[in-house]
C-alpha cells in the first residue's frame, strides 16, 4: 500500500519495491498493492479488471520468464497519477533466447491502492535493439 500523499520519495521507494518484487517474481505481492476493482491495460493484452484477473494474467506471464531483471525510472508525477518508464531482461522461458524490453506505464491511486495500470511494452532479442538510421548528407 502507498502512501496516501504522492511525493517523489514515496512514488520512488514504490518502484524500487515494485522492481523487487518483479524480480522474485512475487504475484502475491504485486497484487496486493491493487485495489479490488482495479483496471489493468498492459499492452496488447485484453484489458482486465480485478485482483483475481490480475493474478492470473501475471502468473502467466512470469510463466515465460527466467532470470527477470527491471529498473523502472518516474517520469511524471501528477497525483493521483504517476507515470514511470521501465528497462528489463530476461531469458524465454520456452525459446531460451535471451530478451530485453523497454516499457511505459501510468498508475493511477485511489487510498493508497492501484486502481489504474496502463503499460506498453516493447520487447527485443538482446543486443538487437533497432537504431535509428542517420539521414542522408
Amino acid at each position: 500500500m502507498l502512501s496516501l500523499e504522492l511525493t517523489e520519495s514515496v512514488v520512488g521507494a514504490t518502484l524500487r519495491r515494485y522492481e523487487e518484487l518483479f524480480g522474485r517474481r512475487d504475484v502475491e505481492g504485486i497484487v496486493a498493492g491493487f485495489a479490488d476493482d482495479a483496471y489493468v491495460r498492459y499492452s496488447n493484452f485484453q484489458p482486465l479488471k480485478g485482483k483475481e484477473k490480475l493474478r492470473a494474467f501475471l502468473v502467466q506471464r512470469f510463466a515465460r520468464l527466467k532470470d527477470y531483471r527491471l529498473k523502472k525510472r518516474l517520469e511524471v508525477l501528477q497525483p493521483p497519477r504517476f507515470a514511470a518508464s521501465w528497462t528489463a531482461e530476461w531469458i524465454d522461458a520456452d525459446t531460451k533466447i535471451e530478451m530485453e524490453g523497454f516499457g511505459t506505464e501510468i498508475l493511477t491511486v485511489r487510498e493508497g491502492l492501484f486502481v489504474e495500470w496502463i503499460a506498453n511494452l516493447s520487447t527485443w532479442k538482446r543486443g538487437e535493439a533497432l537504431k535509428i538510421a542517420e539521414p542522408d548528407r
